[in-house]
């Protein structure tokens, strides 16, 4: 409950820190460079899959990433501990051909997304407690997969990914809407006919596809837990890390940053396996020399 509370106030730091920012005079706007958007620390915490919003999933695991926050194990949380609100970037017009023209039918990048790989994951970090451990990506589907979790789906069948891909290939998908009750159970004999032959029952393919049946057409994805993990810090460096939970749902290893200490490489290995609570969770987290 106790870190209930500090979630709700959380919210009220941020959203007062925000407000306490007057907006920059005419001077200021003439004179300030802008540093790019910052990124709100509340999303930074909960927005586990970098969507843009909180699911329901990650309001019910709010409280284990808190938990996470609690450096000292005391129980509580300082606010030391605590995230600090962003500041609202200045803006200046820019300077003649500062900033290119977006090529036709692209939309703009913000100057985060256009920094290099290693510059945007340090700026990701600010807003992020010193020594945090923050696992990023992890969810890309193969280009030959259209959005399906199929490194999953097929581990949970007991197969490997090709397989799976073979068999689903004569599956003839409705488009534009959803499938007839005959479109189904023709998909559904292909499916079998295929996967059958690996010992695989109707029963199990209907409780793997269900499980991992998602609607990405709205921002969403697949039934996934977040990793997490603590940082060992010696004399103040980091000599390795300590997973605290191994999470479930990565498709590839995802992206592992510790704030304040970006020369630090972790290399994230997966596990792989018919139990939905370990499939496509953290094996390993091992700091690349």
């Amino acid at each position: 409950m106790k870190y209930l509370i500090v979630f709700a106030a959380v919210v009220a730091l941020i959203a007062t820190g925000v407000a306490s920012h007057p907006p920059g005079g005419n001077e200021d706007h003439d004179n300030q460079r802008p540093e790019g958007p910052p990124r709100d620390p509340f999303m930074m915490l909960f927005d586990t899959d970098r969507n843009g919003e909180i699911s329901t999933q990650e309001i019910e695991q709010a409280s284990g990433v808190l938990r996470n926050l609690d450096r000292d194990q005391s129980g509580t949380l300082t606010r030391d501990e605590l995230p600090r609100p962003p500041h609202p970037p200045r803006h200046h017009p820019p300077h003649r051909d500062e900033h290119p023209r977006p090529e036709a039918g692209r939309p703009p990048h913000s100057r985060i997304e256009a920094l290099p790989d290693q510059q945007r994951q340090n700026a990701d970090l600010r807003n992020v407690p010193a020594d945090s451990v923050v696992f990023t990506g992890g969810y890309e589907t193969d280009l030959r997969d259209h959005g399906r979790p199929v490194a999953l789906i097929a581990a949970a069948l007991g197969v490997e990914p090709e397989v799976f891909r073979q068999a689903f290939s004569n599956v003839k998908p409705a488009r534009g809407g959803a499938p007839s009750a005959a479109r189904v159970r023709a998909n559904k004999e292909v499916l079998m006919s295929a996967l059958g032959k690996q010992g695989i029952t109707n029963d199990r393919l209907d409780t793997v596809s269900n499980y991992y049946r998602y609607q990405p057409e709205r921002g969403g994805l697949w039934k996934h837990t977040p990793a997490s993990a603590k940082a060992i810090i010696k004399e103040g460096k980091v000599t390795g890390l300590k997973i605290t939970h191994a999470g479930s749902g990565y498709l590839s290893p995802p992206t592992v940053m510790i704030a304040g200490h970006a020369e630090v490489k972790v290399q994230a290995t997966l596990e792989f396996s018919q139990d939905f609570s370990r499939n496509g969770s953290i094996k390993s987290l091992t700091i690349v020399e």
